[in-house]
């Protein structure tokens, strides 16, 4: 979800015949050459036509991450994405740095750059790894697993061939403004490479700000600025599952509250920062 460089949503009505098939692309991008990936018609956003779902962008961005001075023993435990401006559909490059180096804590930041602009600022905290079973407590919830839940058109009320490329199961129960929702996709996010499960995972998390909307998108707009992922241990990016909560306040500023699942149990949060507006 974006906004435009005056800081508005920009919800569009959904094209009378949009195609529903993941047959026009075999991947969501394409490399084109080194930190650099043209995006396919797969990343087109929900909020706008022309536009890249930062969703899958914030996969990608997981991915550079990933790829910049990998070591096994560290665990990206925390990712926030800061949305610059609007993220057209078009060419974007990355710049991968070590923000701050070390030997058990490190900080790495990469920038998504379309033509001049920086679109996406992408920080991750990564831990040194260790054995601690003995003392494991988890007290994040669980949700109902995949087999334990209905299937659901997580695309009904959003446009966009991202949204259109993934398979949906709901919990029972779910309403306005909470819900528990399962995703996958069958889509490569990059074609031709191999990406690892941090990535796929991160791809969808994004989502959430989607699957229990308290509103229509086309009666207002609430996209959010921000996403941060806080995970405590390697995720199974089979199913990604969100526990969401979404809240509205009366200032104009809302709240995205997600508990991630996977299919072993709940693996971290997410939350993103909401600008509301009203017609």
């Amino acid at each position: 979800m974006c906004v435009d460089d005056a800081g508005r949503a920009s919800p569009r009505a959904r094209p009378e015949e949009e195609t529903r098939s993941t047959d026009a692309a075999p991947s969501y991008f394409v490399p084109v050459a080194d930190h650099t990936y043209r995006p396919t018609s797969l990343t087109q956003g929900a909020w706008r036509e022309d536009e890249q779902h930062v969703s899958v962008l914030a996969g990608l961005a997981a991915h550079e991450i990933e790829q910049h001075e990998p070591r096994a023993d560290l665990l990206a435990c925390r990712f926030s994405f800061e949305i610059l401006g609007q993220i057209a559909r078009e060419e974007i490059s990355f710049e991968v740095r070590t923000a701050r180096p070390g030997r058990t804590i490190e900080l790495v930041e990469a920038v998504g750059t379309i033509g001049p602009r920086p679109v996406l600022l992408t920080r991750a905290w990564r831990l040194l790894t260790s054995d601690t079973t003995s003392v494991e407590g988890i007290e994040l919830p669980a949700m109902p697993k995949p087999q334990d839940c209905e299937p659901f058109d997580g695309a009904a009320q959003w446009q966009g061939e991202f949204l259109a490329s993934l398979e949906w199961l709901a919990a029972p129960g779910g309403r306005d403004g909470r819900r528990q929702v399962w995703t996958r996709t069958p889509v490569d996010l990059v074609e031709g490479v191999e990406v690892g499960d941090l990535a796929r995972f991160v791809s969808l998390v994004d989502l959430a700000n989607g699957v229990a909307t308290r509103r229509h998108p086309k009666t207002m707009g609430y996209p959010n600025v921000e996403l941060s992922i806080h995970l405590l241990r390697r995720p199974d990016p089979e199913w990604v599952g969100l526990d969401t909560s979404v809240s509205f306040g009366p200032d104009g500023v809302g709240l995205t509250s997600t508990v991630l699942n996977d299919v072993h149990g709940p693996v971290g949060t997410a939350a993103q920062s909401l600008t509301l507006r009203l017609p």
